[in-house]
């Protein structure tokens, strides 16, 4: 993540699943609470990863997360849910706010981890985005309830899209392509559409954001001229394996795409660029152990 190191003191990160106590398939610095592992082991996780991040643990607030798109504001009466007693809220995949020392957790094994945080307005938020809650705008619906609830600014809102399985190794069907152009949050109209033949019959798919950017990502090289004449920025969002009849989904980018559409400016979203399945002794995988592991997590506190 070139150019992100401090936020005005806001303390952020991710977890591997390196340098824990768990064993056998949670090994070794599992997070999640309710996989099957030791829940002793797991509190000495969460022990460890709040001392190297200089954080109190118990007062954390852990989301129930079900890959849906609401999105929980976090008070003074939150701390400590879902570690220190037992979970009050349900269906939660995304958290906000601006208590101090009240550390926000999101929880992945290979879905998207996104951290918020606003310098200026001191507000931070986390958001937990597989297919189903990004095309459900999930990343949006975040961005949005911190301007609703704490008067943010979009424009002042950094973005932080974290270690989760990458556009090399996340393959789909025709079903989910679908649901991705029937998003409210992405424009899929004509105009906003462009394909590159990239051989063997594949194309290599944009889609366009719906608003200026001047710090752009992607862009294919045929269309670079593109840009002189319309405003937003092209991002690849999937290849097609026609072979298979398949697709190569790019969560990275169409979070990103989401994220521009809401407001951000590009210059404040910043991806790690961490596969999990590709990295898969150093991150937890699902699609690479079938659903028998443990959970990565990235928390974000004031």
């Amino acid at each position: 993540m070139d150019g992100l190191s401090d936020i005005n003191g806001i303390k952020y990160g991710f977890t591997t699943r390196l340098g824990g106590v768990s064993t056998g398939i949670y090994k070794s610095l599992n997070m999640g609470f309710y996989l099957g592992d030791d829940r002793e082991n797991v509190l000495e996780n969460y022990n460890r990863v709040g001392s190297a991040m200089d954080i109190d643990i118990t007062r954390m607030s852990c989301p129930n997360q079900v890959h849906k798109s609401e999105v929980l504001v976090v008070t003074e009466e939150d701390a400590g849910d879902g570690i220190t007693r037992e979970l009050t809220h349900s269906e939660i995949d995304a958290q906000i706010t601006n208590v101090k020392n009240l550390p926000l957790i999101v929880y992945t094994a290979d879905c998207v981890p996104i951290l918020f945080a606003d310098p200026v307005s001191r507000v931070i938020g986390t958001s937990h985005a597989g297919w189903r809650g990004s095309v459900a705008g999930i990343a949006a619906k975040t961005v949005n309830k911190m301007k609703e609830v704490y008067g943010c600014l979009p424009e002042n809102i950094i973005a932080i899209i974290g270690p989760s399985i990458g556009p090399d190794n996340y393959e789909v069907d025709e079903t989910v392509i679908k649901e991705i152009y029937n998003s409210t949050f992405i424009d899929s109209s004509s105009d906003n559409i462009v394909t590159q033949n990239i051989g063997n019959k594949d194309q290599e798919v944009f889609i366009r954001s719906g608003s200026y950017v001047n710090n752009v990502r992607s862009i294919p090289k045929d269309y670079e001229g593109m840009l002189l004449t319309h405003p937003g920025a092209l991002y690849s969002i999937y290849r097609t394996v026609s072979v298979k009849q398949r697709y190569m989904l790019n969560l990275w980018n169409l979070n990103e795409l989401i994220l521009v559409n809401a407001g951000l400016k590009v210059s404040n979203i910043y991806q790690t660029k961490l596969c999990t399945m590709k990295n898969h002794e150093m991150f937890f995988s699902h699609r690479y152990t079938n659903g028998k592991r443990g959970l990565n997590a990235g928390i974000i506190s004031l």
